[in-house]
């Protein structure tokens, strides 16, 4: 995943799935400054706070699959 993007303005961010493009779009605004203590950058499961509040109860959302490696550039 490429992100390019400053503090809190809006991202061009891409997704590579084993280096063939899988995704391409503009995030409208991205996090202003540092996570907070209840959020994480997880890889497979999402263990932070949930989007939204109407599927709180159900977060989790476990990844089955396998995930050999990962790479996150910040441009």
């Amino acid at each position: 995943m490429t992100i390019i993007a400053t503090p809190g303005a809006p991202a061009d961010v891409s997704l590579s799935v084993d280096g063939e493009a899988a995704g391409h779009g503009v995030v409208g605004g991205t996090v202003p400054a540092a996570f907070s203590a209840t959020e994480t950058f997880d890889v497979g499961i999402d263990l932070g706070s949930p989007v939204s509040l109407e599927y709180f109860e159900r977060s989790g959302f476990a990844f089955e699959g396998t995930i050999v490696s990962m790479l996150v550039e910040l441009l």
